[in-house]
């Protein structure tokens, strides 16, 4: 066996390749480039007739530099970054790093403790659009929370009545408000009637005559008095958050179309739509963050423990400290917590679950993340053997034996 290790770069990538005797067989430079790839494979062609006699050892998962060796059929083992910190003080205890240095620490990780690492297997190609769709609208959805904190902080400044006329400061209707009367003067000078009519045109839903009287007697109330310069500058930076929003939640809406468009021809979308308040977002989500290719998780805990609902316990003698697992995918651990949320008001035994955990003493974080733990229990043995969820039968034996159910234990329920 031959293994590559490179030290990712913006620029240039430092490669060191070594055998199973340990030996520097070849050590370069390449360029972050199509170029640079081909380099690298025709050095590595020159030791490996096969790809599967070469493996590749990098300090990410991601990036055009991992799919163009995963495309020439050779295999990629990610390390984390603070194994490579740890694996240094292995050769030299001084703290000397240097980049050609870190690739020769990668590729020997790989000869020596190769069984500790899992490979990158890669999934399917909508699988992999659904994982980039649905974490750059996550991405697109903390932005609009940034810029609604932003508004909101502006209309407190001069204008604190506009938070009080509609529920939601980010939706359509409250932003079209906004950007038709951007100060307290101009939206007070509107009549009912007008209200009225200006609810009827951007198709205001339920109660058009009550909201419009309600926004009217709100605005006729005393306010602050606002000097003219500030009204003025400060309407002008509403007005600048607002054009942002409004084109933010159409873009939102559209990567929100396509994920449902992908998540209905996905083999796994019957699998997480059947979980009790999932959703197409969620189930979206959880179908990217598991994948499809049933290889990479060969038991429930590697879940549990990459989506970092599973606690670290260290102990020693009498000794015994259980705490945050805080080295996870942080992207699937929100995933499973929002569902573990979400499942309480949608099943019974999980709102009993979480009433237990509360009960225990566990603040409200703590409990949410124990049953996002309890839920992949149930759900990696219904991914694995393709079957949608059925709290029937998720229940029915211990109903017959008439025993507590043992979430913790059961992860054969769907052989019942």
């Amino acid at each position: 066996m031959y293994y590559v290790g490179i030290d990712w770069a913006d620029e240039n990538h430092q490669v060191f390749i070594t055998d199973d005797s340990a030996q520097r067989l070849s050590a370069f430079s390449i360029k972050n480039s199509r170029s640079g790839v081909e380099e690298l494979f025709e050095r590595i062609r020159y030791f490996v007739k096969d790809q599967k006699q070469a493996l590749f050892a990098l300090e990410t998962s991601k990036g055009l530099l991992i799919d163009s060796i995963l495309d020439a059929g050779y295999t990629v083992y990610p390390i984390n970054p603070k194994s490579v910190d740890r694996y240094r003080d292995r050769y030299k205890v001084s703290g000397h790093k240097s980049d050609d240095f870190d690739a020769m620490v990668l590729a020997n990780i790989l000869r020596t403790d190769r069984h500790n690492y899992r490979p990158i297997l890669p999934d399917s190609p909508i699988t992999r659009e659904l994982k980039i769709l649905t974490r750059e609208c996550c991405s697109l959805i903390r932005l609009k929370t940034m810029l609604s904190n932003q508004l909101t902080s502006c209309l407190k400044d001069y204008y604190p009545v506009a938070l009080e006329l509609f529920c939601k400061l980010d939706q359509p209707i409250t932003l079209l408000f906004l950007k038709n009367f951007p100060t307290y003067q101009q939206a007070k000078q509107v009549s009912l009637p007008q209200w009225g009519k200006f609810l009827s045109k951007h198709h205001y839903r339920v109660g058009v005559k009550k909201k419009a009287h309600e926004i009217y007697l709100k605005l006729q109330e005393p306010q602050f008095n606002v000097e003219p310069f500030v009204d003025n500058a400060k309407a002008r930076y509403t007005l600048a958050l607002v054009e942002q929003l409004q084109l933010l939640l159409s873009q939102i809406k559209s990567f929100e179309n396509k994920i449902e468009q992908l998540l209905k021809q996905h083999t796994d979308s019957e699998i997480f739509l059947s979980l009790p308040g999932a959703g197409i977002t969620l189930a979206a989500r959880m179908v990217s963050e598991f994948g499809d290719n049933r290889e990479r998780y060969k038991k429930v805990s590697s879940v549990q423990a990459e989506a970092g609902t599973a606690p670290i316990t260290e102990s020693s003698g009498n000794w015994k400290f259980v705490h945050f697992r805080s080295a996870c995918r942080k992207s699937f651990r929100n995933t499973m917590h929002q569902f573990a949320f979400c499942s309480i008001k949608e099943s019974p035994w999980a709102k009993q679950r979480y009433q237990q955990y509360v009960a225990s003493g566990k603040k409200h974080t703590q409990s949410i993340r124990c049953l996002a733990n309890a839920w992949l229990e149930i759900i990696f043995p219904m991914w694995k053997n393709y079957m949608p969820y059925s709290e029937q039968r998720h229940l029915l034996k211990y109903v017959k034996e008439q025993k507590p159910v043992n979430y913790s234990r059961n992860l054969n329920y769907l052989s019942v």
